[in-house]
């Protein structure tokens, strides 16, 4: 072993470094830093129970089924760091192929999603909790070994394990989702939900210029999508200091806004029909009092104005900028003022959708292994920022995800810009 001494658990709570910046953990960083994604991913949901009644959940649109998100988490860990996947050509096509099997017998067909699409992943017939439970305990302990064994702290060496804990790390957040989505309340402790209040701050300005979109760094970690750097060229614009709270949104709905179709694109306005919303999701009127309430992890709360609105989709976000005269930020608008860091601008309390489509920059090539990110291209929207629900690892300038426009399950909301 060359790299730093073993983790006592999956219970590990902390190291005794701390490394401020999350793209370039050594070895002994990153390790530390999958344990505690595993505490979080379990602790996410432990609110499912022990037995396997408890894991199986009414169908959710935008999400997984929690036993399968536990096992293809392993998945995809162990596929990445320990199976030495190899890249092949067949048939003018190229690919992934593991040289060794899984830990797990039928693991492949069970949580690979390149095999079992988001239709499938609720009605297979997956093993017993207990039995993935071990599965990933299993793959974490391996990983954690090979990763002690390895080298060098080399971006090329680490690549592997930082990308496995930037994708458990995503997966978390959307088993959170879920969650509020079922109305269930996270039960361990080393779950805090903290507050999101942004109270609303005005406006900043900023006077754009040639702006190096994407990663830049020479060294560090950076998932496909945001390679390679490139070159542009951004106009002077103003954006809101912070995410559109509860109050400004509600000014929305009490003007008429989801019943007055000139502030909604078409496919807004089919998205509406479709949904018969006439609020957020989670919003309610309190049935004696009338005043808007919040579902919030299954427990029902005065809405909070000062909070970032959020569970609000593409198309909500569209019509509430369409009335107040204002405009979604472009993805490069939004991450040069990132960037820049001018004083005032806050973000991370939740996703921020942009006016940009999700696709790849100019440059781009797909290897085999981001077919994740190929089949979001053209179909889904960007989206920036972290959310509350994000360790602090995820947040960065330069990081992208992808939506689809109707998606109002995730803890996405926005921020507008002037004309």
């Amino acid at each position: 072993m060359s790299g730093f001494s073993m983790l006592p658990d999956l219970h590990f709570n902390g190291g005794k470094a701390v490394w401020a910046d999350a793209r370039r953990l050594p070895r002994e960083g990153l390790a530390q830093a999958l344990v505690e994604a595993r505490n979080r991913t379990l602790a996410w949901l432990a609110a499912f129970g022990q037995t396997r009644r408890g894991w199986e959940v009414p169908r959710q649109d935008f999400a997984d089924p929690p036993l399968w998100t536990l096992g293809h988490v392993a998945w995809h860990a162990e596929w990445w760091c320990l199976r030495d996947v190899r890249t092949l050509e067949r048939d003018g096509a190229w690919l992934q192929v593991a040289s060794v099997p899984s830990l797990l017998t039928g693991a492949d067909e069970w949580f690979d999603p390149d095999r079992i699409d988001p239709d499938a992943r609720w009605e297979v017939t997956l093993p017993d909790v207990a039995v993935v439970k071990r599965y990933a305990a299993d793959v974490l302990d391996a990983v954690l070994r090979r990763l002690a064994a390895q080298p060098d702290d080399g971006d090329v060496t680490l690549y592997a394990w930082r990308r496995a804990l930037f994708h458990e790390d995503r997966q978390g957040e959307a088993i959170a989702a879920l969650l509020q989505a079922l109305g269930v309340a996270p039960v361990e402790p080393a779950v805090v939900l903290p507050s999101v209040s942004v109270p609303h701050g005005g406006t900043l300005q900023f006077p754009g210029g040639r702006f190096i979109q994407g990663w830049t760094a020479p060294d560090g970690f950076a998932l496909p999508d945001e390679l390679p750097a490139q070159p542009t060229y951004v106009p002077a614009f103003e954006m809101d200091a912070a995410p559109v709270s509860n109050a400004q949104f509600l000014d929305f709905v009490e003007d008429g806004g989801y019943e007055r179709a000139s502030w909604w694109s078409a496919a807004g306005r089919q998205w509406l029909m479709m949904q018969d919303r006439s609020a957020p999701r989670y919003w309610a009127r309190h049935p004696e009092s009338r005043a808007w309430m919040a579902l919030r992890f299954g427990s029902l709360r005065t809405l909070n104005p000062d909070e970032a609105v959020r569970h609000v989709s593409l198309f909500e976000a569209q019509a509430w900028c369409a009335w107040a005269g204002r405009r979604l930020p472009t993805e490069t608008e939004w991450e040069l003022a990132a960037v820049q860091d001018r004083g005032g601008l806050r973000w991370g309390m939740v996703r921020e959708w942009t006016a940009t489509p999700y696709e790849p920059y100019a440059g781009f090539e797909a290897d085999p292994a981001d077919m994740e990110y190929v089949h979001c291209f053209a179909s889904h929207q960007a989206v920036r920022s972290t959310s509350f629900a994000s360790p602090a690892r995820q947040r960065h300038a330069r990081a992208r995800m992808a939506l689809l426009p109707e998606d109002d399950f995730a803890f996405v909301g926005f921020r507008s810009c002037s004309m």
